[in-house]
């Protein structure tokens, strides 16, 4: 039987072992074998990841932050797993020796080839951790960020082709597939409207940031080109929501930092980012295909500040990701 892994469980099974050990030791008949879980597809892609990361050391070619990094991205996805060696029915496979670098080009392509696949609760870790690692790493290689954005936006039309709104290989793998929450849903249409707001206000925030640089620069044009994004992401929200769910009000919104000077409109784009990665959540806890919007998020903020590593935080060691406050 197939069915999805939590960390909490890796250390139950953890301490099966132990006591197995310890049932053989006094010589203990044990007729029936105990049950090792099977790993579903999207946790056998976590633990890959985490196989990746652990055999990866920070190299000289590396981003200064590499090392500091590294370990946050560890921590996020949690241990390999290891089944105690009395229960193992197979040794786990090995990764080879990796930079910093190389870690990011093998992470960000396996899950973002493997996004329409994924379910259950590790999509939003999965992807943070992909997304950070492509980031870090691309502001030293730039065509790591080119390959990721090309396999997501590839991932984005194949979820729209798929006319039933499930992805196809999720459903055919028999994993505990993702399914997109419906508008006629109690927590669903409260989801989209925030999600709405959210890039209602984001979009303000850009056009009153854009003005405080050069016509000519980097940062007005990504502002500009944000706000067409970001107008796709509430027409989506829109469609999502029909003609009855969608809320029509809008609040004042307030910036902060009001954005007088270059330097406070980069604060600005930060937040803004921030708080629409926040919103995105609850969205990719459900769907994988939320990842291109989270995406679009991330790449965007690094013009106006450092690339994030993660943009959600992971405290108490349980793998469930969280807004950052």
């Amino acid at each position: 039987m197939r069915f999805p892994l939590s960390r909490r469980a890796l250390l139950l099974v953890g301490a099966s072992g132990a006591s197995l050990s310890l049932l053989s030791g006094c010589g203990v008949r044990l007729d029936t074998p105990p049950d090792v879980p099977t790993l579903d597809e999207t946790n056998q892609l976590r633990n890959r990841v985490a196989r990746i990361l652990a055999a990866t050391t920070a190299g000289d070619d590396d981003p200064e932050t590499a090392g500091e990094d590294l370990q946050k991205l560890r921590d996020a996805i949690g241990p390999v797993w290891s089944p105690p060696t009395e229960i193992a029915t197979e040794s786990p496979p090995a990764e080879e020796p990796r930079t910093y670098i190389a870690a990011a080009e093998a992470v960000s392509a396996a899950v973002f080839t493997a996004l329409p696949t994924l379910g259950s609760t590790l999509i939003p870790v999965l992807v943070d951790v992909a997304t950070g690692l492509a980031l870090t790493a691309g502001a030293e290689h730039s065509e790591i960020i080119r390959s990721a954005d090309a396999l997501i936006q590839d991932s984005r039309r194949s979820g729209r082709d798929d006319a039933t709104g499930e992805p196809e290989s999720a459903m055919a793998s028999g994993s505990s597939a993702a399914e997109s929450p419906r508008a006629e849903d109690s927590t669903a249409a409260p989801m989209w409207n925030a999600i709405l707001d959210q890039a209602r206000a984001t979009s303000y925030g850009y056009e009153r940031l854009a003005v405080n640089f050069d016509a000519k620069s980097r940062e007005r044009s990504r502002a500009v080109a944000r706000l067409e994004s970001l107008g796709s992401l509430a027409g989506e929200m829109l469609e999502n929501l029909g003609e009855k769910n969608a809320d029509p009000g809008a609040p004042a919104w307030t910036l902060d930092p009001s954005p007088t000077d270059p330097e406070a409109a980069k604060e600005l784009a930060g937040s803004i980012e921030d708080n629409l990665a926040a919103a995105l959540l609850p969205w990719l806890q459900s769907d994988p295909r939320a990842a291109a919007r989270l995406w679009e998020s991330a790449r965007t903020r690094t013009v106006f500040a450092s690339p994030q590593v993660l943009r959600y935080s992971y405290s108490g060691g349980s793998g469930e990701a969280e807004a950052r406050k």
